[in-house]
């Protein structure tokens, strides 16, 4: 006979961690803190070569009842024990560095190994410094080389951190040696040394010719040069420049357009989102959060080109009930990757998003409760703001202009004052949009309904009122408003039979007559993505610099792919009358 027991072996460990909780056939006692942890030798000696090499040796542990353990903190022994008895891992965030160094005495290689992916996953601007510094004592390479590149990556924001001056010399000079640092400008890199060593100036001014030779002379201004001269006239050392003329990472990023989708088709394309350069016809993929809804997701991008989207993560439960998380995240532009930032207080799916005066805005998009939201990026913190008048749909869009938040759909329109914390009631759209898409431009907006596809209108915030922007109406299935360097642009797909056969016009805007010129000769103005278009229920395009190197394959969007009308109406949508039932009065009103 030769039977397996599948339950055989976790049995004996669940039995096991219960005798250990009554402390039944326990022979050692480990005492650590001030606690007592009732064990068993054998068990710690199967997960432990430091317990088995103490319990087999001619050490007098090795007959002692009680052992003292140095060096480990009673959190992190309980932490692995528990592991030792369970073969689960489980701490607390702040519980990680310590836990991982009682691993590393212990010699619990999995603990350990586990605890650094962990560091290395949740790097920030404030932790990283401390990170590297901690890795570095310990030897772990790996740890120490995934915290230098996030200190790169966010170079600008972590010499501004507190910790930063604690960098020791021979970890900052390699630093600021770096060509990837994404940092806005050389002169960054010569204030961030100069705050080094003003910090401890008695011990540190005589390192500022070491660290001279990181920084590139031609790239540097004037008035920097000067400073840093007249600091090292106090030392008897000379300033010896970097000689290389090559521009950081950072100061090369190039002004791309980047299209976001919602409702996808393909889950490969729900993974990754094209980004396009007009200036050369390149196209590119920005990867996407592979755990996010894609269909309720919204992005925003701030001025200094920082990428934020919120969304949900869409886990099924037992008898098929599906539960929302809702995730909010940080793009990470080194490292094409989504960082996860603090979640919003309210879950929303395709809720407006906007950045305004150094906060982040979400507004709607909960349907019944129609909350607002706003983040600050300087604290990592949501806090709510006063609700709109009028709950909306996912089917809502959100632009700025001034100081106030504009929220357009088929509702009507509101804007939010940022400066008064109020909502009033603005003039709705000549014909209330189903699924409207907005820019600001010039001081005005102009907004479609990209489900009907046939007209774009203008709000003049002087005057308080909409009208059609000139040309009158465009036969289209969908199209996108978007601006890019100085230039408005509708760029409309018209779906045709079959595969490559849609059709792409691009229309550029004349703010003098107010008319849409349809340009003939596009050279590489429109990136080939006429097909792909037809997948999407909603497409956003945004501007913003990025850094091509660090982007993705663009193959995935260059092979053939089948759009049609199918994927864009749905059945359950179709074109309503100008005016819906539930009208809101032109009236501007404040709530």
């Amino acid at each position: 006979m030769d039977v397996t027991n599948e339950v055989h072996v976790s049995n004996v460990l669940q039995e096991l961690n219960q005798q250990r909780a009554r402390a039944e056939l326990t022979d050692v006692v480990l005492e650590v803190e001030g606690r007592s942890f009732p064990c068993h030798r054998a068990v710690l000696a199967s997960c432990s070569p430091y317990f088995r090499t103490m319990f087999t040796s001619g050490y007098a542990e090795a007959k002692q009842e009680r052992i003292s353990i140095q060096d480990v903190s009673g959190v992190a022994m309980a932490t692995i024990l528990d592991y030792a008895y369970t073969g689960c891992l489980q701490t607390e965030p702040d519980q990680v560095q310590p836990v991982m160094s009682a691993a590393r005495l212990l010699q619990v290689d999995f603990i350990g190994y586990e605890a650094a992916e962990y560091m290395r996953d949740h790097l920030d601007v404030s932790n990283c410094v401390d990170v590297l510094m901690y890795a570095d004592v310990l030897t772990n390479s790996d740890l120490v080389e995934a915290s230098k590149k996030y200190m790169a990556s966010r170079f600008d924001q972590v010499a501004l951190q507190p910790s930063f001056v604690q960098l020791p010399l021979n970890h900052l000079q390699p630093l600021l040696d770096r060509d990837d640092l994404l940092t806005n400008s050389e002169d960054n890199v010569v204030q961030a040394a100069l705050k080094w060593v003003d910090f401890n100036q008695e011990e540190r001014l005589q390192h500022l010719s070491t660290l001279s030779k990181s920084v590139r002379r031609s790239l540097i201004s004037t008035k920097l040069c000067v400073e840093i001269e007249r600091k090292c006239r106090s030392t008897d050392s000379k300033l010896v420049y970097s000689d290389s003329t090559a521009q950081r990472l950072g100061h090369v990023r190039t002004e791309l357009q980047i299209f976001v989708r919602a409702g996808f088709s393909s889950e490969d394309y729900a993974l990754a989102s094209p980004c396009y350069d007009p200036s050369t016809g390149r196209l590119y993929t920005i990867d996407m959060p592979e755990d996010l809804d894609s269909c309720s997701r919204s992005v925003t991008v701030t001025p200094d080109d920082e990428l934020y989207m919120a969304g949900d993560i869409v886990t099924s439960r037992e008898f098929g009930i599906k539960d929302r998380q809702k995730k909010f995240y940080q793009y990470n532009h080194l490292l094409d990757t989504w960082e996860s930032r603090c979640g919003m207080i309210e879950s929303r799916y395709r809720c407006g998003m906007v950045y305004l005066k150094g906060y982040i805005y979400a507004i709607g998009g909960d349907d019944t409760k129609g909350t607002a939201e706003r983040y600050d990026p300087s604290c990592d913190e949501w806090t709510s703001i006063p609700p709109m008048p009028h709950p909306m749909s996912s089917k809502l869009c959100a632009v700025t202009l001034d100081d106030n938040i504009y929220v357009i759909s088929n509702k009507g329109c509101y804007s939010f004052s940022t400066t008064k914390n109020k909502w009033k009631k603005r003039a709705d759209m000549i014909i209330k949009p189903l699924r409207p898409q907005a820019v600001t431009y010039q001081g005005c907006i102009y907004c479609m309904d990209t489900y009907r596809a046939s007209r774009v209108e203008m709000y003049n915030p002087t005057t308080r009122e909409w009208k059609q922007s000139w040309n009158g109406s465009y036969g289209c299935s969908t199209a996108i408003l978007m601006k890019y360097g100085e230039t408005l642009y509708l760029l409309t797909v018209q779906y045709g039979m079959g595969a490559n056969s849609n059709t792409t016009f691009i229309y550029m805007y004349q703010p003098e007559t107010d008319s849409w010129l349809e340009i003939k000769d596009r050279g590489s103005l429109v990136a080939p993505l006429a097909e792909w278009l037809g997948d999407g229920s909603s497409t956003d395009c945004l501007t913003a610099r990025m850094v091509p190197k660090c982007l993705g394959d663009p193959d995935l969007y260059e092979d053939d792919h089948d759009g049609g009308e199918d994927d864009y109406l749905s059945s359950s949508e179709s074109p309503r009358s100008d005016r819906d039932s539930d009208d809101l009065s032109d009236q501007e009103d404040d709530y």
